[in-house]
């Protein structure tokens, strides 16, 4: 059975109400590696874990009013054990708060052919608003289908067109770089916020799928990312994140370091992660930011 065009793009996802808990605020900061740093870094993260004085990461509204993992569904013809996560584009309106109450609603965007053996894209998109309605943060995440290409062969009208690039950092040094450890069991601590590809845990999903082992999800290494960027600042300015906007490019396993250098640009930045034990690049991006809300 090979990728349904159609019924993707007509596939009706539930719309997802969700209180903003305390403890999944919590749990989602540790899934993301919160409290694994140095001493330094310990101690300018207690607010993501403390409850009395707790701050959400702005890349949490990537768990929040979440579907889950549908994409399972035999209704469709994906080669399930095969999609990855290739990118996370992320638009920010709105702090997330804890104990707020919000919806999540979600639609297939676009699919695009690669051709045979070169995998297809499936682009989500994903809003999650406040109870009275505010848009908080848009999100596109773009899947990568790689047992699902040459599906389109022979019509076209059934490929749409591909997201434009993310662009990549500039060539000189960059202006910061943050090391971020990660633990042996931080993929299975951060499925308990939600996503539950079996990829992420079990050696025998991973093997299938072509990996040596069970990988990092890509949304946590986004998680980290958004801690490095708030563990660098933006000096100069009170500021809240904007955007954020990542394309992975290589692995991540658990108990690896992720290194992240940073290029600021006045209200923007671009930055890389990289596992230096292996001279591996695993992703790239960009994030700016907008005068506190």
């Amino acid at each position: 059975m090979s990728l349904d065009y159609q019924k993707l793009k007509a596939a009706s996802l539930p719309t997802i109400e969700e209180k903003v808990e305390v403890d999944k605020c919590i749990l989602y900061a540790l899934g993301v590696g919160a409290g694994l740093g140095d001493a330094e870094q310990v101690g300018y993260e207690v607010a993501l874990v403390f409850e009395e004085r707790l701050e959400v990461l702005p890349a949490m509204a990537c768990v929040v009013g979440y579907v889950g993992f549908w994409m399972r569904d035999p209704q469709y013809g994906l080669d399930w054990k095969r999609v990855v996560h290739a990118e996370q584009r992320m638009r920010f309106f709105g702090v997330l708060e804890p104990g707020a109450k919000t919806l999540g609603t979600t639609r297939v965007k676009s699919i695009g052919d690669k051709g045979v053996d070169k995998g297809a894209v499936v682009v989500i998109e994903r809003q999650l608003r406040d109870a009275s309605g505010q848009l908080l943060c848009e999100m596109e995440q773009v899947n990568f289908c790689r047992g699902d290409g040459g599906y389109a062969k022979g019509n076209p009208k059934l490929s749409d067109a591909l997201p434009e690039a993310i662009a990549k950092p500039p060539p000189r040094a960059a202006d910061a770089a943050i090391s971020l450890p990660s633990s042996r069991n931080q993929a299975a601590i951060y499925r308990l916020t939600g996503d539950r590809n079996p990829l992420h845990v079990d050696p025998a999903a991973a093997q299938a799928a072509g990996f040596t082992q069970p990988i990092m999800h890509g949304a946590a290494s986004l998680g980290m990312v958004n801690r490095a960027l708030r563990l660098a600042g933006n000096p100069g300015r009170s500021a809240a994140l904007a955007s954020l906007a990542i394309r992975f490019t290589g692995v991540f396993f658990q108990g690896e370091t992720m290194l992240v250098e940073i290029w600021r640009s006045g209200p923007a930045a671009s930055f890389r992660c990289s596992v230096p034990g292996r001279s591996q690049e695993i992703a790239y991006g960009c994030a700016t930011w907008e005068e506190e809300r």
